[in-house]
């Protein structure tokens, strides 16, 4: 019996061919070895079909014609894909089975299922879950074959059915809040908007915070027989709390430290616990481009990029776009072998200890895919780009972190009661620095309940005498939240839960995310993020200062244009349950279509003439995109002088210009292909004259102020 073995990407198809005994040798994306042949697809080979696909007339936007649905949305062959999907339906037609071996998730089921409805295949279907590309449980997947009957496909049908819905969405809203607003590109969608949202709300608590003045009180206490004074904080009774988190009343405030010194001799109790604070766990793709971001400024679809080269181009990592933190135990038996590859690599050394047993290796947490780690590739590393080294050094001391040992704590706290709350201190000694020692510039946030030193001192547990003297009160200010950046956003994109009021929808939202640690009430997919970001620039909601991300006038203005069902993360909770139904066969694609339809069809009655959002100028250029601008994300264009922004109006300065003095100087004229390479990789190769020797360099694009500056660096 000969079988095809479709994989969901490249580099499960070619781990699955070296499962396989017998010689490897790939062919135009496919394996053959005996009675097997494997091949891939490289995510989604289909997409849904455009309006105008089924009927012309809605390539002109008229709001007569919305909503906008039909009773079986077509998927078709995505562009420059269609070789592929032909190429993959011709090895179909010669074989006597199919082995689906898209990913272990809805979106992994649904990708082959509809490469195999296109083909019409009526071939015996057999189905392989592999979450691991270690061989061994390669192997041990293939002995594990299952039908990949209606039950499974069920599966799929759910990533189907969301996926028509989300273009349901984005189609209709789009087009009628576009017309009404008579702007070209005005865009809507279940999680670009209250990704907006999230942007809109943070800048506006910003805008209209007003400083509050509150009160916290200072006390110091002579300990008894100790020789020690220890400064105290009042920690007030909750039921004193004027704003549920503060006492805005100096008076107030004044007089319970009063009161307290009233009665100077005090009992007070002293604890004391040992703490191992563990090494952070090895990156997801959302915590790894959280971490680039703050660590170098990378924004999220750079890291993204970078994690993709580094895959699919020199196999240096496993799965990049992962939303998983943990291991498989396999991993754990294979790292002294991995790491001692990878620290040869990087020439470094650190004293691992292959005995500690991470909490990052549980099998039960590992899902449709584990979290990024550096592999046994055998590649140049001299090779990698100074930042796609950046990136393949923080994932391979992320994942070394695990075999080191835990920085030892020993916290001290000292408690008073008092009829107003607690006065307490608290004072931590380091230990041991354990892996800090190795990887200081590693920033990790402070945990909310973390304690914060009062002051040094150290006495041993027990009961002792104390006597206050000496209270202050000192008057602080509430600060406004932070702005965010691409690194805050991506984290409360895959926490949005806690923003949630409605109880019902925050519970659904958390159910949703249980089986996946690192995402708790989440909005998009590690592979989305960074898409939802970029167009949110791209249209003009939002724009990058610095690191901070900040919402336009028109983001704000359209945000709150938006009907409630559209702004808020209702909508994915309420499509998860629906999605849960389609798995069980209690509902259809239909079924969630029409929720869609439901909610949009009213807003078609309502006026909306009056609809303004304000902003920038809209931008209308048909002229051929060459590019994204790296400042404010609209298209970048050729005209006689260079490479410009379309944003220009707008005050957006950044342009390549054609005859820039730094080009003059490395005597190299600015090509449309050189000026198209730096835009997306914000890099290209030059070759230069140097004493009479041709050589390669790397020309380095960034910015500054808003306009491109560039350097060139020895490509070692």
């Amino acid at each position: 019996m000969k079988s095809l073995i479709i994989a969901e990407k490249p580099e499960l198809g070619r781990a699955i061919a070296k499962a396989i005994d017998g010689p490897d040798k790939e062919v135009h994306g496919v394996i053959v070895k005996k009675n097997v042949v494997i091949t891939w697809a490289y995510g989604h080979l289909l997409r849904l079909a455009e309006p105008d696909e089924y009927d012309p007339k809605y390539k002109k936007w008229n709001k007569e014609d919305l909503p906008i649905c039909f009773d079986n949305w077509k998927l078709v062959p995505d562009g420059s894909k269609k070789d592929r999907v032909q190429q993959i339906i011709t090895l179909m037609q010669d074989c006597d089975q199919i082995i689906h071996a898209g990913d272990p998730d809805d979106e992994g089921q649904f990708l082959i299922d509809e490469i195999l409805d296109y083909a019409k295949n009526t071939k015996p279907v057999k189905r392989v879950y592999i979450n691991d590309n270690t061989p061994s449980n390669i192997k041990k997947a293939f002995h594990q074959l299952i039908d990949n009957d209606d039950k499974l496909r069920a599966v799929g049908r759910s990533a189907y059915a969301r996926a028509v819905a989300d273009y349901v969405v984005g189609i209709n809203y789009s087009r009628l809040y576009s017309l009404a607003l008579r702007r070209k590109g005005m865009s809507v969608g279940r999680v670009q908007s209250p990704t907006l949202g999230l942007i809109v709300t943070r800048d506006e608590l910003i805008d209209h915070h007003k400083k509050q003045k509150y009160y916290e009180m200072e006390v110091q206490g002579d300990v008894e027989k100790q020789e020690t004074t220890i400064t105290f904080a009042l920690k007030p009774k909750n039921d004193l709390l004027d704003d549920g988190k503060h006492i805005l009343s100096q008076k107030i405030m004044q007089d319970m430290c009063d009161d307290i010194l009233k009665e100077p001799h005090r009992k007070m109790k002293v604890d004391e616990k040992l703490m191992d604070v563990k090494p952070p766990l090895p990156f997801n793709l959302a915590k790894l481009q959280a971490h680039m971001n703050t660590k170098y400024g990378f924004d999220l679809s750079k890291t993204d990029a970078i994690t993709q080269t580094l895959r699919d181009k020199y196999q240096a990592i496993t799965y990049n776009r992962s939303d998983s933190q943990y291991l498989k135990e396999e991993h754990f038996t294979e790292a002294p072998q991995v790491l001692t590859h990878v620290m040869k690599k990087l020439n470094e050394t650190y004293p691992v200890d292959y005995k500690i047993h991470s909490e990052c290796f549980n099998d039960k947490y590992v899902t449709a895919h584990h979290a990024i780690i550096p592999t046994m590739s055998d590649f140049n590393i001299a090779a990698l780009l100074p930042d796609e080294r950046k990136v393949y050094e923080e994932i391979c001391r992320q994942y070394i972190m695990q075999f080191l040992p835990p920085v030892k704590k020993r916290q001290v706290s000292a408690v008073i009661p008092t009829e107003y709350g607690d006065l307490k201190a608290t004072s931590t000694f380091i230990l041991d620095e354990g892996y800090k020692q190795y990887f200081k510039n590693n920033k990790e946030e402070k945990e909310d309940n973390e304690e914060v030193d009062t002051g040094k001192f150290d006495l041993p547990k027990g009961n002792y005498d104390v006597s206050l003297h000496d209270g202050i009160v000192n008057e602080k200010e509430t600060n406004p939240p932070k702005r965010y950046t691409q690194a805050s956003l991506i984290k409360d994109m895959t926490s949005i839960a806690k923003y949630v009021e409605d109880k019902e929808i925050k519970e659904i939202l958390k159910k949703k995310d249980k089986d996946k640690k690192g995402e708790n009430g989440s909005i998009g997919t590690s592979a989305t993020r960074s898409q939802i970001v970029e167009t949110l620039i791209k249209r003009g909601y939002v724009q990058m200062k610095g690191k901070n991300i900040i919402s336009t006038q028109l983001g704000k203005d359209f945000y709150h244009l938006l009907p409630e069902e559209i702004k808020k993360a209702d909508l994915t909770a309420k499509w998860w349950v629906i999605q849960e139904d389609i798995k069980e066969g209690n509902a259809d694609v239909s079924t969630l279509v029409q929720s869609v339809l439901d909610a949009f069809t009213p807003h078609l009655k309502e006026n909306l003439s009056n609809l303004k959002a304000g902003g920038e100028v809209p931008i209308d250029d048909d002229r051929e995109a060459i590019g994204v601008c790296p400042v404010c994300g609209n298209k970048i264009v050729e005209n006689s002088k260079g490479y410009g922004c379309v944003n220009y109006r707008n005050g957006c300065k950044f342009a390549i210009w054609k005859d820039d003095q730094f080009f003059k100087n490395i005597h190299k004229d600015v090509s449309k292909p050189m000026a198209e390479k730096l835009l997306k990789d914000k890099y290209c190769l030059v070759k230069l004259m140097e004493q009479e020797e041709e050589v390669v360099k790397i020309l380095q694009l960034g910015v500054r102020n808003g306009r491109a500056v560039y350097r060139l660096l020895d490509k070692k």
